[in-house]
């Protein structure tokens, strides 16, 4: 079990998780879209590229960039304890 049986820990991980998901909420849609596709329903490349209709490279691009926000906005909260 990956999950901490410690409820303080358990608080912490579903506050984490909760972040997440409001910083994924507040990307541009396109990245949003691109990333909930290719993390969330676990789509290809090609594929998403098909129901986004735009190219492989412009897939790869957003989910690039929104990664990156992601990470660069929940460390700055983590970081400042927002």
């Amino acid at each position: 079990n990956s999950y901490s049986s410690n409820p303080e820990e358990q608080v912490m991980q579903q506050d984490r998780i909760a972040l997440i998901r409001r910083l994924i909420n507040g990307l541009p849609e396109k990245q949003r879209s691109v990333m909930q596709l290719r993390d969330f329903e676990g789509k290809s490349y090609k594929e998403i590229a098909a129901i986004m209709n735009i190219s492989e490279d412009q897939v790869k691009i957003n989910i690039f960039r929104a990664r990156q926000a992601i990470r660069q906005k929940y460390f700055e909260t983590e970081k400042y304890g927002l």
